[in-house]
């Protein structure tokens, strides 16, 4: 597929996550099998300054937290697709994720909503249906919810719903990420929502190498005790250096300092 567009920035960040489910997939002890994800990982070509973004930016540590990340949303997707009649999924800066494919096939209206750029990529790879829908909108952008709210079946009501922001929203800055949470709020309350967020903690270097291409994170919660302070109902909360602790501790982490690592926070919660 020679005629794929080769992303950079922001829209490139989704051949990180890619590329971390691949490598999660050829794995003996995987958390996840994701056999489109290694298939996808193949056909999309890489820009020059990608490949400089990769060798820079991406480590084990990065494959492992999207990994552990990309379990917890499939458990909670699942639970919600078992629980739910007529369910309707929205991932929120999709990416090039393949959730729809592992859990949601003949199950749920899926949408998967991300910038233009990637929603071309995944045009060019996946087929859209009547239950798979691609909206290619930015989250800063409001018309996203006029967008989903537009291919809703009739009587689908916001507690059928779940969204799901995988890995995006320390994308987003400040006041983006407040007003996504505002329109949340006053669009889609009593939904389920389902995403991370990082904390103060987070690698000063590893924010250095992701703005030096382009990819800017932005929005930081102070500690796991902010999470309350954003207008959700929190259902549940697990830190993502607390899971498949024997994994971080192949890779060099000591067990005890794991227990004290807030860094990257997994949330299922409920819109109010």
């Amino acid at each position: 597929m020679s005629n794929l567009p080769a992303l950079s920035g922001l829209p490139g960040t989704l051949l990180f996550t890619l590329r971390a489910r691949a490598e999660e997939h050829g794995r003996a002890d995987r958390l996840l099998a994701d056999p489109l994800a290694a298939q996808w990982y193949e056909q999309l070509p890489q820009s020059a300054a990608m490949q400089q973004a990769m060798a820079a930016a991406y480590s084990p540590v990065f494959q492992l937290g999207t990994a552990v990340r990309a379990q917890f949303y499939d458990e909670v997707a699942e639970r919600f697709l078992a629980g739910h009649d007529q369910p309707v999924i929205v991932e929120l800066g999709a990416g090039l994720s393949t959730r729809f494919a592992r859990l949601g096939v003949d199950r749920a209206l899926w949408l998967e909503l991300d910038l233009p750029e990637a929603i071309a990529a995944r045009q060019r790879l996946d087929e859209e249906t009547a239950s798979h829908r691609f909206l290619p909108f930015s989250l800063a952008d409001e018309a996203w919810v006029q967008a989903v709210t537009a291919v809703l079946p009739e009587g689908v009501v916001p507690a059928n719903m779940l969204f799901i922001a995988e890995g995006v929203l320390f994308f987003l800055s400040p006041a983006d990420a407040a007003a996504l949470f505002r329109l949340l709020t006053r669009h889609f309350p009593g939904a389920a929502f389902a995403l991370d967020v990082l904390t103060e903690q987070f690698s000063p270097s590893a924010r250095r190498r992701f703005a030096a291409h382009d990819a800017p994170m932005q929005w930081f919660l102070a500690d796991e005790q902010s999470i309350h302070t954003l207008g959700l109902s929190v259902l549940r909360s697990v830190v993502a250096a607390h899971q498949a602790p024997a994994r971080w501790q192949a890779l060099g982490f000591d067990p005890a300092q794991l227990l004290t690592t807030q860094v990257n926070i997994l949330m299922e919660a409920m819109i109010v």
